[in-house]
């Protein structure tokens, strides 16, 4: 028998005993990672649409973040829902996109660009009119297709400084600007 033709229906064979694909437990964690990616994605484009109503249907009603931020004073899932409004208002074409999204069962782990225009003010402090882009990290749970959890990072640091509110790192500052230290 010819040999170059029995290494091939040798290999066919046991590649179909072997089960030919990932098994019902592995495709259904496949899928529900794909889902949750696609959950993140939308809740991105929500924070740059502001679409409370999508936003609002993408998170679990006992989501939590671990991260709150200090101009909103709600809690919960109604924080986001504020902060959608809050930073829209400051940044009426803000955008966030996803570059690196990660999934691992019920988690998404992502590095995220976002980027806008101060065009509003901000806890009292005049609109800068400037633009600005900083990178985010957000890491959510989610649970049957929506977020439960999420702690995240954003570079508030780079943001005001391409604002004009705080000098950047290392650049030297006006030394009648500092207290005087306290004895």
């Amino acid at each position: 028998m010819n040999l170059n033709r029995l290494f091939p229906i040798a290999a066919l064979a046991l590649l179909a005993s072997c089960g030919g694909g990932p098994s019902a437990e592995m495709q259904a964690n496949a899928d529900k990672m794909a889902a949750n990616k696609k959950a993140y994605e939308a809740i991105m484009e929500c924070w740059s649409t502001g679409n409370k109503a999508a936003m609002d249907s993408l998170l679990a009603d006992n989501f939590m973040t671990h991260n709150p931020d200090l101009m909103i004073k709600s809690t919960g899932k109604q924080s986001w829902l504020d902060a959608v409004d809050m930073y829209r208002a400051m940044n009426p074409d803000m955008k966030g996109e996803g570059k690196v999204i990660i999934a691992d069962g019920d988690w998404v782990g992502a590095v995220a660009m976002v980027s806008g225009t101060n065009t509003g003010s901000m806890e009292g402090m005049a609109a800068t009119n400037k633009p600005w882009n900083v990178t985010g990290m957000d890491f959510i749970r989610f649970e049957n297709g929506k977020a439960v959890e999420h702690w995240g990072l954003f570079d508030n640091t780079t943001m005001m400084t391409q604002l004009g509110l705080m000098p950047a790192m290392g650049a030297k500052t006006d030394s009648t600007a500092v207290a005087p230290a306290v004895e």
